[in-house]
């Protein structure tokens, strides 16, 4: 009796998922530490278990396997930022008090914070070190990413301040303020940062009082927007 086709199917499809995740996780660390051009792929798969053909398989090449990192990155992000993006541009579709304009706004940049700070979070340090690298190295392979957290955070971010100082969101000012209160959590993303405070983890009660103190900027910067801006 022959067995149906698909019969090992299910279990092969999930080993190969679990390759091509453990493959790209370890690669996420060593270019995080080493770099685009020192991290071989050979150290990736032996560090991964797996035989470098599978790099291959799965990621055609080494800039294939480095693209499929920044977008496994974006991937994340997208999925934290998301929720709150959406609950923007629903409280935009009405008339949002200008309480709820901030609020909003400190949520944003609390998702943010989460992302570059949570030790909880899978990959944390090794994602911000690999931003901050790919970002000095100046690849075109971080334009997705960029263009994503442009949509889902940047965008909205700025839809809400423009809404703040009634001006359109693409307003090079609203832009400018914007981008400065977003950078109160972007800064967290540079290992130098904790360095410079001497943390050697940041745990749940560091990051509950960055927030505390970002949302208290935030809110001094949104009290004077109308007098700065208008």
């Amino acid at each position: 009796m022959l067995l149906p086709a698909n019969r090992y199917r299910p279990g092969a499809r999930q080993r190969g998922e679990d390759t091509r995740r453990r493959i790209l996780e370890t690669a996420l660390a060593l270019f995080a530490a080493e770099g685009f051009d020192s991290a071989s792929t050979r150290a990736i798969a032996e560090r991964a278990g797996v035989n470098l053909p599978a790099i291959q398989y799965y990621f055609g090449s080494k800039e294939g396997l480095y693209s499929a990192a920044i977008a496994h990155i974006g991937e994340q992000a997208t999925q934290a930022v998301m929720p709150i993006a959406s609950r923007v541009y629903a409280a935009l579709d009405g008339s949002p008090s200008r309480a709820q304009l901030i609020n909003l706004l400190c949520e944003m940049v609390d998702v943010l914070l989460a992302l570059f700070l949570d030790d909880s979070l899978p990959e944390r340090e090794n994602r911000n070190l690999f931003v901050s690298r790919v970002e000095v190295e100046h690849t075109a392979a971080l334009d997705p990413l960029n263009e994503a957290m442009g949509r889902h955070v940047l965008a909205p971010s700025c839809a809400l301040v423009g809404r703040l100082v009634d001006r359109p969101a693409e307003d090079e000012q609203v832009v400018l303020r914007t981008l400065m209160i977003l950078g109160q959590a972007k800064i967290f993303c540079s290992r130098s940062v904790v360095r410079a405070l001497g943390w050697d983890t940041v745990g749940e009660g560091r990051v509950r009082a960055v927030k505390a103190l970002v949302h208290q900027h935030t809110r001094a910067i949104c009290r004077s927007l109308k007098s700065v801006v208008a």
